[in-house]
């Protein structure tokens, strides 16, 4: 079993927004390092996040994980002195329903290796795109995954490694996760949670994409999961270019037809809670739009961080 992660880091005095908690208790964060960080490494990202109005950094590993011990304490440090909430995305060379056993081996070595690394950062969330379905029937698909993740679950969890894994949504009709794959898979797994990219949802087929439909997107997550599903979310948001086969690309949000202010108030409506992590292309200044979009919503609902 893999545990969540305790509180969120707490906010030095330089932070005084985020000590009293964020906007609609949502965290609107970042992929990867701000554009304008002026050096490079994650601490430096987690002191630009907060220039800029932002609240949360999803650490990008999508290639490798090299984080070492001695340079997480930098980047623990630093989220806690800012006030920033961290989450990890693992590497993109993950398939658990591969054929080959060694890839699946190396596949569980990559998840776990991200999350004792974001662990030692003080992340609270590790994010995993988990492989293809190929031509498996979707309940062989969902049973391998399912006992894989177990597997690495039970590892970090004898290890102390407390983060919460989270199956994101994924675009391609080709990849294993529709939403109906990943709340299953979060309903098998003691310990897993969903990240939900609306972008890759909408992608599948061109819905998802209206305020009934975002509204019902949260009515599912709560009937299969329960309101502690939505009181602690991880949400992606990009714009989306996307053809018979789902995703293309990511778009920025301007270049989309998707509803992403449409999606932030029935978020603010319902009350859901956690991370936004924007990862359009034009990463920085879409980041930063939604943040103010998002402090907007929730100004004119009156609301603030929801209490425990």
């Amino acid at each position: 079993m893999v545990t969540a992660a305790g509180a969120s880091p707490g906010a030095s005095p330089s932070a005084p927004a985020a000590a009293e908690g964020p906007p609609g208790g949502v965290w609107v964060g970042i992929s990867g390092a701000p554009e304008s960080t002026p050096r490079s490494g994650s601490a430096h990202a987690v002191e630009r996040c907060r220039q800029l109005g932002l609240d949360a950094l999803e650490m990008a590993w999508v290639h490798r994980v090299s984080m070492t011990e001695n340079g997480a304490a930098a980047v623990r440090q630093a989220a806690e002195r800012h006030g920033v909430r961290l989450s990890v995305h693992a590497p993109y060379y993950i398939n658990l329903n591969s054929p080959d056993p060694d890839v699946v081996a190396a596949s569980k070595k990559r998840i776990a290796d991200a999350a004792r690394a974001a662990a030692w950062c003080g992340a609270r969330d590790v994010v995993l795109h988990l492989g293809f379905v190929h031509d498996d029937p979707p309940a062989v698909v969902l049973e391998r995954m399912a006992a894989a993740l177990s597997e690495v679950g039970a590892g970090l969890a004898r290890e102390g490694v407390q983060v919460t894994l989270r199956p994101e949504v994924m675009g391609r009709a080709s990849q294993f996760g529709d939403l109906d794959d990943v709340l299953a898979l979060c309903r098998e797994v003691k310990g897993l949670a969903p990240c939900i990219d609306i972008a890759h949802l909408h992608a599948r087929g061109g819905a998802w994409n209206s305020r009934a439909e975002f509204d019902r997107l949260w009515d599912r997550v709560l009937a299969e999961l329960g309101p502690g599903a939505l009181a602690d979310a991880h949400v992606h948001l990009s714009g989306i270019e996307y053809g018979d086969k789902g995703e293309v690309r990511h778009l920025p949000l301007g270049d989309s037809d998707l509803d992403h202010r449409g999606f932030l108030a029935v978020m603010a409506e319902r009350g859901v809670g956690g991370s936004l992590v924007v990862e359009s292309p034009a990463r920085e200044a879409d980041a930063v739009l939604v943040a103010q979009t998002w402090r907007e919503l929730v100004a004119r609902r009156g609301g603030g961080a929801p209490q425990p």
